[in-house]
């Protein structure tokens, strides 16, 4: 009984201090200035989001709202609508 107190402290304390350190993670990654664009490419969403293209078009087809001025153009799409899309799910 004793050993399985052990065992759960030390994993509590790991999971803590993962936590913690991907708290610290979070806030230096939402001050570099890549991850606070409005308008997002596909690129954009894929380094952040770890999101394929092929998702993206899925979620596109679902209503997703996109920026494209022509066909062959850049899509654009603003980080608001995709994180309330996600969240959305």
């Amino acid at each position: 009984m004793k050993t399985k107190i052990i065992v759960e402290r030390r994993v509590y304390s790991n999971l803590v201090k993962f936590v913690v350190e991907t708290r610290k993670l979070l806030t230096d990654l939402s001050e570099r200035p890549e991850f606070t664009k409005e308008w997002l490419s596909v690129a954009d969403i894929k380094t952040e989001f770890g999101l394929s293209r092929k998702i993206i078009d899925g979620f596109r087809k679902k209503g997703l709202k996109v920026n494209q001025k022509t066909v062959s153009g850049k899509i654009l799409i603003r980080r608001r609508e995709l994180e309330k899309f996600i969240t959305k799910k």
